[in-house]
Order: C-alpha cells, then sequence, then structure tokens
C-alpha cells in the first residue's frame, strides 16, 4: 500500500506521550498567572493605603458585646502615626482583653483614618488560576480527541482500502484468469 501524507496515528501517538508533561505545565502557568493576577488585584486596592502600628490608650474589657462571637472584638481608644508623621486618636476595634500600651497593627489611607486592611488579592488569584488551567487541559482534551478521531478514520481508510484489494480474491469472484489447462 502506498503511503500519502501524515501518519495521524503516530501524531496521535506523540500527543498521547506529551499529554500528561503538557497538563502539569499548564498547571504550573495556571499557578503563575494566578499569582501574577493576586498580586496585581493588591495593588490597584491599596494605592494609597498605608500600614502602621497603634498603640491602645486604654485596656480592652475582658468580654466583647457579643460573647458569642467566635473572636469577641471590643472598641478601644488608640494613638498612631499618620503617613505625614501627626498623631492621631480615635476608636479602634481589638480583641477583648487586650491590655493597654499594647500596640496593634493597622491600616490607614492618605489622611490618616483608619480604613479596612486591603483586599489579599486571593478571589482573583483563584478566578484567573482555575480559569487558565481549565483552558489549558480544554486543549489538551481537544488534541487528544482530535487526533484519535483523525487516527481511527485514517485506520477504518486503510482497512477499507485493503479489503476491497483482498476481498475479491478471497472470495474467489476474482477477475484473475486460470491458467490453460486448469478447468474447475
Amino acid at each position: 500500500m502506498e503511503h500519502n501524507g501524515v501518519d495521524v496515528e503516530r501524531v496521535a501517538a506523540v500527543v498521547r506521550r506529551i499529554a500528561p508533561v503538557a497538563a502539569l505545565l499548564v498547571l504550573v502557568a495556571a499557578v503563575l498567572l494566578g499569582d501574577a493576577a493576586g498580586a496585581r488585584a493588591v495593588s490597584r486596592a491599596a494605592p494609597e493605603l498605608f500600614r502602621t502600628e497603634a498603640t491602645l490608650v486604654d485596656a480592652a474589657p475582658s468580654s466583647g458585646p457579643d460573647e458569642n462571637a467566635l473572636l469577641p472584638q471590643a472598641r478601644v481608644p488608640a494613638i498612631w502615626l499618620g503617613p505625614d508623621g501627626t498623631s492621631h486618636l480615635g476608636s479602634l476595634s481589638v480583641d477583648a482583653g487586650t491590655p493597654a500600651g499594647r500596640t496593634v497593627p493597622i491600616w490607614i489611607d492618605a489622611a490618616g483614618e483608619p480604613v479596612s486592611p486591603p483586599t489579599t488579592g486571593a478571589a482573583d488569584a483563584v478566578v484567573v488560576g482555575v480559569v487558565a488551567a481549565l483552558l489549558g487541559w480544554a486543549l489538551i482534551a481537544a488534541a487528544l480527541v482530535v487526533t484519535a478521531v483523525a487516527a481511527a478514520r485514517q485506520r477504518a481508510r486503510r482497512i477499507a482500502e485493503e479489503w476491497a484489494a483482498a476481498e475479491p480474491l478471497w472470495s474467489g469472484r476474482s477477475s484473475r484468469t486460470e491458467p490453460p489447462g486448469e478447468q474447475r
């Protein structure tokens, strides 16, 4: 049989061999992309927020307003320095039972007012990482399916061609001529 074109069965075998390695590379790339997306989210969320230390002026009561809370909190006066070095006095939420004079980390804005901590970027990191991994794995799966289907078609075509050549001889419907003197 004459060989024309690409041997798709060999291509499919190569794709099957490299698919596991490609899947691991996709996983590594997804983690790196997710990490970069998380870092980008943090820098977008907190371009002008500052971390500083506040010193508690009074001790926090031993029990907060909600004693059933997992981590009871209480509001107490505290003092801290703003980004420009000026002193600020305000009320902060701290763990119940925190003694006076203890320093606690807080986030402040450009005016020196306490704000919520910036986002960690975890949500962005997870979404980007998962989407990247799923897209990469979908491409690998598509390559496996496409090459397997093409190889099966090529194999079926080759078998049909071989059978078309062999079937007349095998079934006795051959148009071959009998040698003289040998009649059935």
